[in-house]
């Protein structure tokens, strides 16, 4: 199958219901208020009680616990909480499906650990806009979801090849001569209305050297690097069993030097075992 034909087949895809529509158009305005987005998020109450939720999590550390639902806007920002939205759209519209190959529950640990990581590698090398990194880090693997939607047969033979020779699915996919998943994540997020800087990044992230010319060479390059760590530390699935390499191009543009990235990854470990309300998402989907 090739990626025209994959591209066509991403239509029957589910896209953002309306009020998640809504949350991100309210998200975008700047001239919107939290009370503006509290309004939007209380048509759903079950994204309500997540808002609350994860604003008094062990991910952000308040020292009192937040019970109004404007308050707990302002305090996580706009996009953070249109990243939430999103997170839960994508679980339960894509990650959710009965008759699948996929490890969903493992798939979207995977996908947390690089929205973590990501987020994290906005703050050392002093990106201002961590947010979109969060949503970026994401999304980055969607293409997997939807190469396993469009034909699991073809998932199913890129994973047996990633198990059987121990490398990279992006590697497995090159191998069988099939399109990349980097490239269908970029398609799928197109459709969906995201910002270039998400679509992009999504796009390059086993690849930056490829997107240098881009506006967004530096996101993608931090996504490159924040997939690489959690690959490495085995955190979640992706599919992925070897062959992971750091993009000497991506180190480069970022700055990035040895003792940065120890740091990093120590740091990282310590804030993935704060993300279990982003892990619920799932749990609670399946209950």
């Amino acid at each position: 199958m090739k990626l025209e034909e994959i591209i066509t087949k991403i239509e029957e895809l589910p896209t953002p219901d309306p009020i998640v529509q809504k949350i991100i158009a309210v998200a975008s305005d700047p001239n919107a208020s939290a009370k503006d987005l509290a309004d939007v998020i209380k048509l759903d109450p079950s994204l309500s009680v997540r808002v609350l939720r994860l604003v008094n999590s062990a991910y952000y550390g308040l020292p009192r616990k937040i019970a109004q639902l404007s308050e707990a806007v302002m305090i996580l920002g706009f996009k953070t909480v249109r990243n939430l939205a999103l997170s839960v759209f994508t679980y339960n519209s894509l990650m959710r499906r009965k008759r699948s190959t996929i490890d969903h529950t493992a798939l979207w640990k995977h996908f947390i650990g690089v929205a973590v990581a990501s987020e994290l590698m906005a703050q050392v090398v002093g990106y201002p806009n961590k947010e979109e990194l969060f949503v970026a880090g994401l999304l980055h693997d969607i293409g997997k979801v939807t190469l396993e939607f469009v034909s699991p047969e073809m998932f199913a033979a890129v994973a047996k090849l990633t198990k059987t020779l121990k490398i990279s699915f992006f590697e497995a996919e090159k191998k069988l001569n099939l399109p990349n998943h980097a490239l269908i994540s970029m398609k799928t997020i197109e459709r969906w209305g995201l910002p270039e800087l998400v679509s992009q990044s999504c796009g390059g992230h086993h690849t930056p050297e490829s997107f240098s010319e881009s506006l967004y060479s530096d996101v993608i390059s931090m996504i490159h690097v924040s997939d690489f760590f959690v690959n490495t530390i085995n955190y979640g699935e992706s599919y992925s069993y070897g062959g992971f390499v750091l993009s000497p191009y991506a180190l480069n543009l970022l700055g990035l030097k040895p003792r940065m990235l120890t740091n990093y990854l120590k740091k990282l470990k310590e804030k993935l075992m704060t993300a279990d309300e982003f892990l619920k998402i799932e749990q609670e989907a399946v209950s």
